[in-house]
């Protein structure tokens, strides 16, 4: 029965906006950085990969004690990064910008400074710089090229309770301001066209309104759960290509088997978005197995994969997410400290 009615739920948000997106909903995404570069969608519903806050709001409920965590996330590509800091800040000359798009690659790079604090039944994070660049490359006799350059500054607010049973309900609330440059263009434009045109900066100002649910049996063997979360939800102050408010539905569950050693966590979640076609698009899994200060993840759809680990000394934590899809791949690497 409950599983019935969160399915009745996600299906009727994920319903409500059916225009295409031109970039995927990642690049709006509200997770913690390492977490979901990690996990994907699947921290949405799993918690042994802590690093800030956590994916869901409702899981700050079952938090037992206070925690501070600051967080840098270094991406590959850093030369197209500072290419696109550069475009962001209009001083990026007609070279530089040749010498960007003459590679035809394609590129997901990231930067990321986040500090959060949370307490049993609430949380707040503040991340006061995050620089993406995302493009891709079509048609090889005419190049396309379909890129954004953003820069972020974002605080969110997450308060969640014990309802009854083992029901947690719990609400994100999420301000981002962002910068941003994006658009469609030949590379020949890119190189001889209107540069003004191609690169005119943007900005908006988002809040997103997220609610979370869980249902955990954290008695039980293996301690399963299953959680619900309508994400990318909310209003903003100007319509966009690049940030729509384009609402995405969550579903996902959750177990922890007994293994004679370590911490084993295995988990499911189906995304469901204006983009999402059928059965096989919404279905992402993840596992996670911590053995002592080391803890390995694994986690796939049928677009993309992930590996990575994270290694926790005391205060200190370090680790490396590796992410592939068809055509492109990229490293991120994450420095920590918890206090």
């Amino acid at each position: 029965m409950l599983l019935r009615t969160l399915s009745a739920i996600l299906l009727t948000f994920a319903c409500v906006f059916t225009q295409a997106a031109t970039y995927s909903p990642t690049i709006r995404d509200g997770g913690s950085r390492f977490l979901a570069r990690s996990l994907g969608s699947a921290c949405y519903s799993m918690d042994s990969l802590r690093r800030g806050l956590p994916c869901n709001p409702a899981y700050v409920a079952k938090e037992k004690s206070p925690r501070f965590d600051t967080d840098l996330l270094l991406g590959s590509n850093m030369e197209y990064l500072r290419e696109a800091e550069a475009l962001l800040n209009g001083t990026s000359d007609e070279a530089s910008v040749a010498k960007m798009f003459s590679r035809r690659e394609a590129v997901d790079g990231e930067v990321s400074v986040e500090a959060s604090f949370q307490r049993p039944t609430w949380g707040i994070s503040v991340e006061p710089y995050r620089l993406v660049y995302v493009s891709q490359f079509e048609n090889s006799s005419l190049p396309m090229v379909d890129m954004i350059a953003s820069e972020e500054q974002s605080i969110k607010a997450q308060l969640a309770s014990f309802t009854s049973g083992n029901f947690y309900a719990g609400l994100q609330l999420r301000y981002t301001h962002v910068k941003y440059v994006g658009n469609y263009f030949s590379v020949v434009e890119a190189v001889a066209g209107e540069r003004d045109e191609l690169f005119e900066i943007h900005n908006q100002d988002i809040l997103y309104i997220e609610p979370g649910l869980l249902y955990a049996w954290e008695d039980a063997l293996w301690e399963p759960q299953i959680s619900a979360m309508l994400s990318q939800w909310g209003v903003s102050d100007k319509k966009s290509e690049q940030y729509p408010i384009r609402p995405q539905g969550l579903l996902g569950a959750s177990v922890k088997p007994a293994v004679p050693l370590g911490l084993l966590e295995v988990g499911v979640q189906f995304q469901v978005h204006n983009e999402t076609e059928n059965f096989q698009d919404a279905v992402r899994g993840a596992v996670t197995y911590q053995l002592g200060v080391l803890q390995g993840v694994l986690s796939a759809s049928q677009y993309d994969q992930a590996a990575a680990f994270l290694a926790t000394y005391k205060n200190f934590s370090t680790g490396l997410s590796y992410w592939s899809e068809r055509t492109n791949k990229a490293v991120f690497v994450q420095f920590g400290v918890s206090l």
